[in-house]
């Protein structure tokens, strides 16, 4: 079923006042001015869009992917891309096509940007065409995406994780505001209209490397991007967490709303272990409208959900410069002059969630690739929906020092069991993106059975699939293959809330979010579930995710819960018809991980949540028996 098919006036959203009036009171790199909307670049957390902006270190001789200690280092590598590269068919983005959207474009001089052709932008954005749109800050973006290596260049520093992506450009800037190499820019509803509607009906993934405040996720512009998402089940919108810095409810918008995949950056040198201090978190916000009588309630609730979902280098990082005088060096900008636009100048040491977001974009523009190019992929459809690829994502990540989703224990009688209400760790979600475990998951085990409301499946050791639940039943997976007490298990349930933007009208309905829960279960010698291990169960989240040991050898079961709503404002979300789609992995062969376990009973063991999301296509039940 498709999104279109799901307008009724009983939720659709009165007008909202989409530019926000009064400043916001959070981090100097947020602004929200009366009558428009100004937001931020997600770059360079100490800088303020007031403040001109200092011109980080050129170096066009630099061998180097970070800056850390003068030393050659390759991120791609350490986040596990070579396991795409290197497989029979190289996968290096091809048939992928990933599109950077934000305030300007991707400046294609650039030596290793000169593939990107396709620009999209709405006439009232800046300038009068499109090389008046050429940005830095995108430049930079775009070159950690799709960059490609030269014939005599040095592949380490050139080279984004997916070279091989359609790597294309989206800009919906009307103005930049501040001093030269501005941050901070204004926008209006159609250049988001333009930009959004080309870059999602056209491309696999979007990045996204701006951000303004909504800490619940509820402004206008935030609805849009949400609703955009929904409708194009396919495209995966990865974005960046903000600059925040460590304190609650500090992720921005659209990472703060409820259909994108929100990333936080990395620091620690060449470990990449820690979450960087700037980088914005949670606990934060939810909210939602409710619709009575064509009447919008906002409804919030404070603090409870957890917004950012992987993390990934974000600091210390060398990318491609552009220097010239547009985009957000234009001249009529304080202190704007020419820099220099070579083609071989690189900038060294740059940091901020700009510029994780685009290697965890780069990830699943692999994935992508993969999905269209593999023949054990390419014929099944359910392998590009987006849920799909962000659970895949969330379940093959790498637990960070100090992890912690909030895991207790629950004892009722004599049994007992792990719980999460929280999900994901605050401020790293699942973890640090790890291409080579995720490729396992999506590549060489289970390619989806896809699971009806009510099915029992069995299913290969390690996979994933695209089901639907119904609301008030649950759907089991059985894992085919009896374990050794200690053996790690980790499970990702993902799936968005039920938001539309009508682009042509520009008409936003606030529709349902269901509440999907995620459990593992031992099994009797009659297969049935008997004892329930660990379950997350988040009430406001929609990722749910757990990662532990297994305590005891014996055949174990995946289930998911479509337990009710949160809200729905339909009256049959969840009803036959109008099933909840997710996307579900696990994977029951990784390594465990020092530091993150719990103990149960004596024994090893931990979990951790992910996402939700909303129904548009019904599949067919299958069985896999390995």
């Amino acid at each position: 079923m498709k999104a279109s098919t799901l307008i009724a006036k009983t939720f659709s959203l009165p007008p909202l006042n989409t530019s926000a009036s009064g400043a916001a009171t959070q981090a100097p790199a947020w602004m929200v001015l009366t009558g428009i909307m100004l937001l931020s670049l997600l770059g360079m957390p100490a800088q303020s869009e007031t403040t001109p902006i200092a011109l980080l270190p050129v170096d066009s001789i630099s061998q180097v992917t970070t800056g850390s200690s003068g030393q050659t280092f390759d991120v791609n590598a350490l986040l596990g891309a070579t396991r795409y590269y290197e497989h029979s068919t190289p996968i290096t983005g091809q048939n992928a096509v990933t599109t950077n959207l934000e305030a300007g474009h991707v400046w294609n001089g650039h030596e290793t940007l000169r593939h990107v052709n396709t620009f999209y932008h709405h006439e009232q954005t800046f300038g009068s065409q499109t090389s008046d749109l050429f940005d830095r800050h995108a430049t930079w973006a775009g070159m950690l995406i799709g960059g490609r290596a030269t014939d005599s260049g040095n592949n380490v520093r050139q080279q984004g994780i997916a070279p091989g992506t359609d790597l294309r450009s989206a800009a919906i800037a009307t103005h930049w505001a501040g001093g030269a190499y501005a941050l901070g820019f204004g926008l209006n509803v159609n250049t988001v209209r333009e930009a959004y509607h080309q870059a999602f009906t056209n491309s696999d993934v979007v990045n996204s490397s701006y951000g303004f405040t909504d800490p619940a996720g509820a402004h206008g512009y935030t609805l849009r991007s949400d609703g955009m998402a929904f409708r194009h089940s396919t495209t995966l919108h990865v974005v960046s967490a903000g600059n925040s810095g460590s304190g609650a409810n500090t992720v921005g918008s659209p990472g703060s709303g409820y259909n994108s995949l929100a990333v936080g950056a990395l620091g620690g040198g060449h470990d990449f272990d820690t979450v960087a201090l700037f980088s914005s978190r949670s606990p934060q916000d939810f909210s939602y409208y409710d619709i009575t009588d064509g009447v919008a309630t906002l409804v919030t609730v404070p603090g409870v959900r957890a917004a950012v979902d992987l993390v990934a280098p974000g600091s210390g990082l060398t990318s491609a410069f552009y220097g010239g005088q547009t985009g957000g060096n234009h001249p009529g900008l304080n202190n704007s002059r020419d820099r220099g636009s070579d083609e071989d100048a690189y900038t060294s040491s740059i940091s901020g969630t700009s510029f994780s977001a685009p290697l965890v974009a780069g990830g699943a523009s692999l994935m992508a690739s993969a999905a269209k190019t593999l023949p054990e992929l390419s014929d099944n459809p359910d392998a590009t929906q987006s849920v799909v690829l962000k659970s895949l994502l969330m379940s093959g990540a790498a637990k960070t020092e100090g992890w912690d989703n909030g895991m207790t224990l629950v004892t009722h009688g004599d049994q007992s069991h792990y719980s999460t209400t929280q999900s994901l760790d605050w401020a790293a979600g699942a973890g640090r993106m790890d291409l080579d475990r995720t490729f396992d998951l999506q590549v060489t085990g289970q390619t989806g059975v896809g699971a009806l409301p009510g099915s029992e499946n069995h299913v290969f050791k390690y996979g994933w699939d695209y089901g639907f639940a119904g609301l008030g039943m649950h759907n089991d997976y059985i894992l085919d293959k009896y374990v050794e007490p200690n053996t790690p298990l980790s499970v990702t349930l993902a799936w968005m809330r039920a938001r539309d933007w009508q682009v042509e009208t520009d008409t936003l309905h606030e529709i349902a979010q269901a509440n999907l829960d995620l459990s593992v279960w031992l099994l009797d010698e009659q297969g049935q579930f008997d004892m329930l291990i660990a379950e997350s169960v988040s009430v406001y989240n929609n990722v749910e995710h757990l990662h532990l040991l297994l305590p005891q050898s014996g055949q174990y079961g995946l289930r998911v819960s479509y337990t009710d709503n949160v809200f729905d404002n339909s009256g049959w979300w969840g009803s036959t018809g109008f099933e909840q789609d997710y996307g579900l992995s696990w994977n029951l062969v990784s390594a465990p991980e020092p530091g993150v376990w719990f103990m149960f009973a004596g024994v090893a063991f931990a979990l951790f949540v992910f996402g939700r999301r909303p129904t548009r296509r019904l599949g067919r039940k299958k069985e896999v028996d390995r």
